[in-house]
């Protein structure tokens, strides 16, 4: 009988050890609704109401160079949406707005960069170009994927005339090489955002996003390669 009671809680222990270890190993949720990728943007992501952000003909506001970041999550992947510096993206008035599973982040600028923290799955960013308050245009959409530990570039072109012509529009997925090639010249203009439900440091979960401020601008900080000073020589006449 003792050596069937000491089986039976042998096999508990087991059980339980089994469970806890299970539930420890199970990836962060996120604070994002869940999407299906295979269900296009319904009428209402179409025609919605919602903030506008001002672009870069009027906005002219200076960031900190690109510097690639640690995730506030171990299991997170680090997605960094920018958008390069051209004569055309300093021209517009109103900048397209960005949705991230149908919730809104910042819109980019010209030369701007910022980067959002997932956990692994699926998502979908789409853009649309309000009236206002008002979007009218069908939204453009750009389906992806995230795996914990990586990191992603998504670029923002509306220069590319290919573009217009795709259901992503002027999202665009970059190899690692290239965006980070290119991300290297853009500046850091708005805040980034952990979209982890788990805060790591405390094990507590989160129902909205963190708001991941970014430094204030120092023109101090930047290095700037100027052509030295000379005096002038009367004999190189």
């Amino acid at each position: 009988m003792r050596a069937i009671s000491i089986v039976f809680l042998a096999v508990a222990l087991a059980g339980c050890y089994g469970k806890s270890s299970t539930e420890a190993q199970l990836p962060p949720t996120s604070t994002l609704k869940a999407i299906d990728q295979n269900e296009k943007p319904s009428l209402l992501e179409q025609y919605r109401f919602g903030m506008f952000t001002i672009g870069g003909w009027v906005n002219q506001k200076l960031g900190q160079r690109f510097q690639a970041i640690q995730p506030q999550h171990d299991q997170a992947a680090v997605v960094y949406l920018y958008r390069p510096d051209s004569r055309w993206n300093r021209q517009e008035i109103v900048a397209s707005s960005l949705f991230i599973n149908s919730e809104r982040i910042p819109s980019l600028l010209h030369n701007h960069y910022y980067w959002i923290e997932l956990p692994a799955g699926d998502y979908r960013l789409s853009t649309s170009r309000p009236l206002g308050v008002q979007h009218f245009q069908k939204p453009k959409y750009l389906d992806f994927s995230v795996e914990a530990g990586k990191s992603y570039f998504i670029k923002y072109d509306e220069e590319n005339s290919s573009t217009r012509r795709t259901i992503s529009g002027p999202l665009i997925m970059m190899p690692e090489t290239v965006g980070l090639n290119e991300i290297a010249f853009t500046q850091l203009k708005s805040h980034s955002y952990n979209f982890v439900a788990e805060d790591q440091s405390t094990g507590k979960i989160r129902s909205k996003a963190q708001k991941i401020k970014h430094a204030d601008y120092d023109p101090a900080s930047d290095v700037q390669l100027t052509k030295p000073f000379k005096l002038w020589d009367p004999r190189t006449w």
